[in-house]
């Protein structure tokens, strides 16, 4: 048994990929308080129907109804003369805002992809937002080549954006040594070393909880803090452990040999159990001071946001 739970823990792989859930919302009371970046609709504009449909998506996306929104935006284009380019732009825009607001990256791509957004300039005023939307709809629909395209451009135009959302990157897919590295070059690395220390000071070792676990069932468990798991797969590795002794030592040797490949079964799995488990803590953990670090710098693109609907 032992040289099995040798086995079991040596051929785990050293360093298990995370794969974190960072994500941020944009709070609704800053959207609803950041200005528009597109001029206000004249008087003349106001009595047209399809600026009244804008209003109301505006009004609806102002309260976080996306759905409503974009239903309004869509029938303010069908009512929008076809000369309006520029308020044309602004409706596009607006539902793509929307869409990646509601975290349907991939819908917010097709609107922009197959609408004159992708033609825009430097002076188109929302210029800024949209780059960071495509940027990270590409992120998160795992277009990374073109993701590293629209960094490249926000680079040209804002040199610490872009390392604020290669950073962020970095975090969000787990590179934790990457991560390590882009902080220690920060202009804000001081307080974000700080946060990033209590990863190091509190993460826990899946080898070592593999370890403890076949040394004694449950301790690994306990190492992780699952004390009710460490209860759990101690007293039943204990009880398979006493019956397979018992079969064996009164004469029924296929009783014992059912019993002692049963509790094998608990034991190798309790052993791969707790290494599971301190790779999840380790997650969980990485993902608050991964967050806490991404808030407290504006480092989330929707917080780089500098104008709303």
């Amino acid at each position: 048994m032992a040289g099995l739970a040798l086995t079991q823990v040596s051929c785990q792989t050293a360093c298990q990929k995370m794969e974190p859930t960072i994500v941020c919302r944009l709070p609704t009371h800053r959207i609803s308080t950041l200005p528009s970046a597109f001029p206000p609709l004249s008087s003349e504009e106001r009595q047209q129907e399809w600026a009244k449909e804008l209003l109301i998506g505006d009004a609806f996306a102002k309260e976080c109804d996306f759905y409503r929104a974009i239903t309004c935006y869509k029938r303010a284009l069908i009512l929008l003369p076809s000369c309006e380019r520029e308020r044309s732009l602004q409706i596009h825009y607006n539902i793509t805002l929307c869409y990646y607001l509601g975290d349907k990256c991939q819908e917010a791509l097709n609107i922009f992809e197959a609408s004159d957004l992708s033609q825009v300039n430097p002076d188109f005023p929302a210029f800024n937002n949209l780059l960071l939307i495509v940027y990270d709809c590409y992120l998160q629909t795992q277009h990374e080549d073109k993701a590293e395209c629209v960094l490249e451009i926000i680079r040209k135009f804002s040199p610490e954006t872009a390392d604020d959302l290669f950073l962020y990157q970095n975090l969000k897919s787990g590179e934790i040594e990457s991560s390590r590295c882009l902080i220690s070059q920060h202009r804000e690395s001081e307080a974000m070393e700080m946060d990033f220390a209590f990863y190091d000071q509190f993460a826990k070792s899946p080898r070592k909880a593999r370890m403890l676990n076949a040394v004694l069932p449950g301790a690994g468990y306990y190492y992780v803090g699952q004390r009710r798991s460490a209860m759990t797969s101690f007293i039943i590795n204990a009880l398979f452990t006493a019956a397979a002794y018992q079969f064996f030592r009164n004469g029924y040797p296929a009783a014992g040999a059912i019993t002692a490949s049963i509790e094998a079964g608990w034991y190798l799995g309790g052993i791969n159990g707790a290494g599971l488990e301190a790779h999840e803590f380790n997650t969980r953990l990485y993902e608050g001071i991964s967050r806490k670090i991404l808030t407290d710098n504006a480092c989330f693109p929707v917080l780089m946001f500098e104008t709303s609907f």
